[in-house]
Formats: C-alpha cells, sequence, structure tokens
C-alpha cells in the first residue's frame, strides 16, 4: 500500500519530467505549500515530543521535510521544472 507521502512525491518527481502548462506549473506551487507545511508540522512534532524514543523520529521528520521544501525551491529558482 503506497502512503500519501510517497504519492505526494511521485507527483512532484512526475511534475519534473514533462514540459509544463500553466495548471502544471500551479502545481508546482501546491507541492512547494505542500512540502512547507510538512516542514511546519515536523517541527511543531519535533517541539512537541515528550518520548526519548521518539526524538530521533522527529529529528529525522524535520530534516527531511526541510530539505524536501529547500529541493522544490531551488528548482523554481533555477528554472528547472521538468
Amino acid at each position: 500500500m503506497i502512503s500519501n507521502k510517497e504519492l505526494r512525491i511521485k507527483n512532484i518527481l512526475e511534475i519534473f519530467k514533462h514540459p509544463q502548462k500553466s495548471e502544471e506549473k500551479k502545481d508546482i506551487y501546491i507541492n512547494i505549500e505542500n512540502a512547507k507545511r510538512e516542514w511546519e508540522d515536523a517541527k511543531n512534532i519535533f517541539e512537541n515530543v515528550s518520548q526519548p524514543d521518539l526524538v530521533d523520529y522527529a529529528i529525522y521528520k524535520v530534516e527531511a521535510a526541510e530539505k524536501k521544501y529547500i529541493y522544490l525551491l531551488r528548482q523554481i529558482k533555477n528554472g528547472n521544472t521538468n
């Protein structure tokens, strides 16, 4: 079973493989907003985690979400959207 996160990542990768129309460009910006929200949510989880076993998981989530967000921003900035 494919998770929602895996589907979102797959969708992001598919967007970058094909020439874009204006609707697809809107999707890229939606994906960037979603990535930013994921990063903010991960930071919130980290700040509120109380079990020592979950600290490593929370750190991983924050770092992964941040890298995804920065990657998407750089793709747009450099014009590498296909």
